[in-house]
C-alpha cells in the first residue's frame, strides 16, 4: 500500500462482519489516533462490527512518506485498504473533524463502498473559517499543538467544554508523547492547507450526488469548525440528518461519547441497510 514495503496500517477491531449490515468505520482526526474512538466504540453494541484506523503520520501507522499526508493519496489509501478486509457489505464510514473530511472526500470517488456516511464536525471550508483556522491556516499551530503548559490549557479549553481535571500527570503525559511529533503534525498540516484545504468546497459540493443516508453531528461550542458549517452541509446531502450537541465543543468523541454512539445506533436504525442501497 505505499512505495515502502514497511509502510503499515494500524487499527484496532470490535465484534466481526455481518451479512446485511455495514462495518462501521471510524477515521480519527488531526493529531489524533484509534484511541480517540474508544471512548466512543464501547458504548456500540456488540452485534455491530467497529473498525477504528489510524491514519498515515499518526498513532502506530508507520513507513509513510509525506505523499500520504494529501488528502487524496489517503483515500487512495483506504481504499486498498478496505479492499484487503474483503467488507461483506458497503461500509458506514465515520470521521471527526479532519477525518471527516477524509470520509466526504472518500465517499466522493467511491460512492459504491460506502451505504452510510457520518460527519463528526469536519471543517466546512474557508466561507465558515473560525478566528482558530484562521490562525493554524497563517502558521501559528499553538492553538491545537501546544507546547507549553500555558498553550496545552488554552487548547484544552478551547477545544472541549468538558470540565478536565489537569492534572500533573496527565499533563506530562501529553508532553512526553506529543512533543516528539510536534515537528510531524505541524507538517501534516502544512500539507494539508496546501493540497486539500483550499478545495475542500469543491469537495463539499460533490456530496449533493452522493445517495447513501448521512448523518452530521455538531457541537454548538465548536470554536474551531463553526457549527454553521453543520447546517451547509446537510443542505449538499439530500439523505441527511443534523444533530447539535448543547454543551459540547470540538472535540466531540471527548465531550459527548456515549450520546455520540447512540445517535450513531439510533440513525443506523432508523436507515435499515438494504433500503439505504435502493
Amino acid at each position: 500500500m505505499n512505495d515502502n514495503e514497511t509502510a503499515r496500517i494500524c487499527y484496532c477491531e470490535k465484534g466481526v462482519k455481518v451479512a446485511g449490515q455495514p462495518s462501521l468505520i471510524f477515521i480519527h482526526g488531526f493529531a489524533s489516533s484509534k484511541r480517540t474512538w474508544l471512548s466512543v466504540i464501547k458504548h456500540i453494541p456488540h452485534t455491530y462490527h467497529c473498525i477504528a484506523i489510524d491514519l498515515p503520520g499518526h498513532g502506530e501507522s508507520i513507513g509513510f512518506n509525506e505523499e500520504y499526508y494529501i488528502g487524496a493519496n489517503v483515500i487512495d489509501l483506504l481504499k486498498q485498504f478496505f479492499d484487503k478486509l474483503h467488507f461483506i457489505e458497503p461500509i458506514c464510514l465515520i470521521g471527526e473533524s479532519m477525518g471527516g473530511s477524509i470520509v466526504a472526500m472518500f465517499a466522493t470517488k467511491y460512492p459504491f463502498d460506502v451505504g452510510i456516511i457520518c460527519l463528526l464536525s469536519p471543517p466546512p471550508g474557508e466561507e465558515y473559517e473560525t478566528d482558530l483556522l484562521q490562525q493554524l491556516r497563517s502558521g501559528t499551530y499553538h492553538s491545537i499543538l501546544p507546547e507549553t503548559l500555558k498553550q496545552y490549557h488554552a487548547a484544552v479549553k478551547s477545544l472541549s467544554e468538558k470540565k478536565i481535571r489537569l492534572t500533573r500527570l496527565l499533563t506530562k503525559k501529553y508532553f512526553k508523547t506529543h512533543l516528539h511529533t510536534v515537528n510531524q503534525y505541524q507538517r501534516i498540516l502544512q500539507v494539508a492547507f496546501e493540497h486539500d484545504y483550499p478545495n475542500l468546497g469543491e469537495t463539499y459540493k460533490q456530496l449533493k450526488y452522493l445517495t447513501c443516508p448521512a448523518f452530521i453531528i455538531w457541537g454548538r461550542e465548536d470554536k474551531l469548525c463553526h457549527p454553521a458549517g453543520a447546517h451547509y452541509l446537510a443542505k449538499l446531502l439530500s439523505k441527511s440528518e443534523l444533530i447539535i450537541f448543547d454543551n459540547c465543543g470540538h472535540l466531540i468523541t471527548i465531550d459527548k461519547p456515549e450520546e455520540t454512539a447512540d445517535a450513531i445506533i439510533n440513525f443506523l436504525e432508523r436507515n435499515p441497510y438494504y433500503e439505504s442501497r435502493l
